[in-house]
C-alpha cells in the first residue's frame, strides 16, 4: 500500500487528536500508530505514525487534513488572541501541543450518534464501544438507519437513540453533506434548530455537532470539565449554561447579541473572548479533565486549592 506524507506542524499528535474527537468510533487502531477508518466516507483509509511523520493512504490530502485534525493548528490561531486569552490557551497548548481538531463533515449521522450516546457516560469505555459495534455492521450512512441501537446494550442512551433515530435520519435526508457544508454557518443554523426540536437533543449536543461536522470552532460546548476549569480560572464572575429554548430561537454564530442571556451565557462569553480558539479550548479542557483531573493530577496548576 502506497502512503503519502501529511504535512503537519512539529509535534502534531494524531492519537490525541482522534481521542478527543467524536469521530473516534469511526476508526480502529490495528496496531500502535496505525489507524484505519472502518465506516462511511473513504472507508478503508489509513493513517500511520512514522516517527515524526504522519502518513496517509486511501484518501486525498484535503480529506486527510480534515479527518486527522491537522487542519487546525492551535499555534497559528492563538497568535490572534489578546494577552489574557493567549496566556490561558497557551497553558493548555503546553500540555497538549499536538492537539488538532479531527472532524468529519461527511459521516454526519454517525458523528451525531457518537455525540448523542456520549451523554452522561464514559465516552471511551461505553460510547466508542457501542458505536464501533454498530458501525462495523452498518458500514455506511445509508445502512446505519436500519441498525437497532437496542441490540448493542441496555443503557438509556441507546434506548433514547432507538426512539429518535428515524426522526434524525429524516432531518439529515434533507441535506447533502461534505466539503460543501464545511464551515457553513447557514446550513448548521438551519440544522441546529431542527435537531433541537427532537426529544433528548440539547444545546451541548448540537454545539458539539457544529464543531465536529462543520468545523465551526468558535463554538464551545459547555460540559462539566469546561465549567470546572472556567470557575478555577476566575474568567467570569457569574454565568449560566446555554438554554435549549433560547438556542432554538437565537443563533450565537449569526448574532450573539440578540439572545437575552448573551451577557451571562458561558458559551457566548467564550465565543466573544476566544473566537475560533473557543472550540479548541473546550476540547483541551475535556482532555485535561478526563486524562488528568479525574486522576487527581493537575500538571498546569489550573485548579485552585
Amino acid at each position: 500500500m502506497d502512503f503519502s506524507t501529511l504535512e503537519v506542524w512539529d509535534g502534531f499528535n494524531l492519537e490525541i487528536s482522534l481521542k478527543a474527537s467524536f469521530s473516534l468510533p469511526l476508526f480502529i487502531e490495528f496496531k500502535p500508530g496505525l489507524y484505519g477508518k472502518l465506516y462511511g466516507f473513504n472507508r478503508g483509509l489509513k493513517f500511520k505514525v512514522d516517527g515524526k511523520r504522519i502518513l496517509f493512504s486511501g484518501c486525498g490530502l484535503k480529506e486527510a487534513l480534515i479527518l486527522s485534525g491537522a487542519w487546525f493548528n492551535p499555534f497559528e490561531y492563538v497568535k490572534n488572541l489578546g494577552r489574557c486569552e493567549y496566556s490561558i490557551v497557551y497553558r493548555f497548548i503546553e500540555v497538549f501541543p499536538g492537539l488538532g481538531i479531527a472532524i468529519d463533515p461527511w459521516d454526519v449521522r454517525a458523528i451525531f450518534y457518537s455525540i448523542f450516546l456520549s451523554r452522561n457516560t464514559d465516552y471511551h469505555n461505553n460510547t466508542v464501544r457501542w458505536l464501533r459495534n454498530m458501525l462495523s455492521k452498518a458500514i455506511d450512512e445509508y445502512s446505519l438507519r436500519f441498525i437497532n441501537p437496542m441490540n448493542y446494550g441496555g443503557s438509556y442512551q441507546l434506548k433514547q437513540l432507538s426512539e429518535v433515530k428515524d426522526k434524525l435520519h429524516l432531518i439529515f435526508d434533507d441535506f447533502i453533506f461534505g466539503l460543501n457544508t464545511l464551515f457553513s454557518i447557514d446550513v448548521y443554523s438551519d440544522l441546529k434548530r431542527k435537531l433541537l426540536n427532537i426529544p433528548y437533543v440539547g444545546s451541548k449536543s448540537v454545539h458539539a455537532f457544529g464543531i465536529f461536522c462543520f468545523g465551526l470552532t468558535s463554538i464551545a460546548p459547555v460540559d462539566r470539565h469546561l465549567i470546572l476549569i472556567i470557575k478555577s480560572l476566575n474568567l467570569i464572575d457569574e454565568f449560566t449554561t446555554p438554554k435549549k429554548s433560547l438556542c432554538l430561537k437565537y443563533d450565537c454564530l449569526l448574532n450573539v447579541n440578540l439572545c437575552p442571556i448573551d451577557d451571562k451565557c458561558l458559551m457566548a462569553f467564550l465565543m466573544k473572548r476566544f473566537g475560533v480558539m473557543a472550540g479548541w479550548l473546550q476540547t483541551a479542557t475535556y482532555l485535561y479533565g478526563s486524562l488528568y483531573l479525574s486522576r487527581g493530577v493537575d500538571p498546569a496548576g489550573i485548579i485552585k486549592r
